[in-house]
């Protein structure tokens, strides 16, 4: 018998076929990938610009708070009226050492809650802060220090109205 030799169709159909098929192949998995990416929003007031100054009266009674993160700790900045014993005296930010200095080379961010409460207890209807920080201090330090400063709801809340500044005044 003669055996008669097949010759094999070649596909005639679309070359686009298998590109698509990975194409929604990967467009599920891109989607599924999405739920990982979270965006988180944090409230921070941007300083505002006021026409007129206030009267000194209102002006000297509060306690206009600054708090300032530099590579050597924690600096307090206040209304010398309510200076507390523990806050440095000088005038400028770099003369003097900082009010929480660092500990085991990291903020001390414990302590910082603790003196930001003991200003609270003074001053219980003050709800603002202003925070600023060295230009080479990372930006999960300023968070971090965010979030201590503005306290939590089981505690209490410290100053939950922060406000950033550049660089350390």
């Amino acid at each position: 018998m003669a055996s008669k030799r097949r010759e094999l169709a070649s596909f005639e159909g679309d070359p686009l076929i298998p590109i698509m098929n990975l194409v929604c192949m990967l467009i599920p998995l891109l989607l599924y990938g999405a739920v990982f990416v979270r965006f988180i929003t944090l409230e921070v007031n941007s300083p505002k610009i006021q026409q007129a100054q206030q009267p000194p009266d209102e002006q000297e009674e509060k306690l206009n708070l600054t708090v300032m993160v530099t590579d050597q700790g924690f600096h307090f900045k206040v209304n010398p009226k309510f200076r507390l014993p523990w806050m440095s005296m000088a005038t400028e930010t770099g003369s003097a050492g900082p009010d929480i200095p660092k500990k085991d080379d990291d903020w001390d961010f414990d302590e910082l809650n603790k003196k930001l409460k003991e200003l609270k207890e003074n001053h219980r209807e003050e709800t603002s802060l202003i925070l600023g920080a060295e230009d080479d201090i990372n930006y999960e330090v300023i968070i971090k220090t965010m979030d201590y400063s503005r306290g939590n709801q089981d505690e209490g809340l410290l100053f939950p109205n922060v406000t950033l500044t550049r660089g350390v005044v």
